[in-house]
């Protein structure tokens, strides 16, 4: 899978976790310790890391927050 492909489903499981579009974006636009104090976008359009933010939010959909 392209990493155009990959982005797209990381957009859509954000949706479906945070329950609305408004909730994604703003999760998106948000600086993340574990993402180096960078925005998930940002990964994702510097470094093409989706795995960094597919395991962030894999964290966040089965609540572990440490």
């Amino acid at each position: 899978m392209g990493v155009r492909l990959r982005c797209e489903a990381l957009w859509a499981r954000a949706v479906e976790i945070f329950g609305s579009e408004t909730k994604a974006d703003r999760w998106f636009h948000t600086r993340l310790s574990e993402l180096a104090d960078r925005t998930p976008e940002e990964v994702l359009e510097k470094d093409s890391q989706t795995e960094a933010v597919g395991a962030v939010l894999d964290r966040i959909e089965y609540g572990v927050f440490n």
